[in-house]
């Protein structure tokens, strides 16, 4: 078991704590954008200043990584975030009501490529209905990966569900941006394609009461 060895970190919030009593207060009414498995924080720095009226959360099971990602938003004087530690589907249950989210971003996560060890996957069936629930309306999924076999997986798995659509015709687009704010996109994207996945919510499910 990973040790707290940060037992303070800014902008956290907690499911046993002050924080989470006033969680709904502070997000009520915001655009909110998830970022699940943050790692160190790329991605949000470089969202929280762009879109400086959304609130962003970063969403990372290693504790380590939940205290870098918010230090080095806070050191930049971000005020548009929070992170929370823990695993991706237990934070959707606990802390977002359904229809509360206008995107949820999953960039490279592990894409656990023996077969044997696709139960350890993010994209989970399980996940995937948390996602449909507190998504709003016309909110979007989206996927990223350098492994191109993850990237088709995560298609067939999105497609199960008949509340999400994909936003691209055929599935997967490769290389459809020039940069992107990752530091694992920096190390893969000269070594191989990067692929893209969009899927948006259409309709209202009946998730949405649970």
């Amino acid at each position: 078991m990973e040790k707290n060895r940060f037992l303070h970190i800014e902008h956290e919030v907690k499911s046993l704590s002050p924080s989470y009593e006033s969680w709904r207060d502070l997000v009520q009414g915001k655009e909110i954008v998830l970022d699940m498995g943050c790692g160190h924080g790329d991605f949000l720095i470089e969202k929280t200043e762009q879109y400086p009226e959304c609130f962003f959360v970063g969403i990372e099971i290693s504790r380590k990584r939940t205290a870098k990602t918010s230090h080095r938003l806070f050191k930049r004087g971000r005020q548009n975030y929070a992170v929370i530690h823990g695993d991706g589907e237990w934070v959707l249950k606990t802390f977002f009501p359904s229809k509360s989210v206008s995107e949820i971003h999953i960039n490279f996560p592990d894409p656990w490529l023996r077969k044997r060890h696709w139960k350890n996957r993010l994209l989970r069936p399980s996940f995937v209905l948390q996602v449909i629930r507190v998504l709003k309306v016309g909110g979007r999924v989206f996927f990223v990966s350098d492994v191109e076999e993850y990237a088709r997986y995560a298609v067939e798995v999105f497609r199960q569900f008949q509340w999400l659509h994909s936003v691209y015709p055929q599935g997967v687009v490769q290389n459809l941006y020039e940069r992107f704010p990752t530091l694992f996109y920096q190390k893969m994207s000269p070594l191989r394609p990067i692929n893209y996945v969009c899927f948006e919510k259409r309709e209202q499910s009946p998730l949405e009461k649970v």
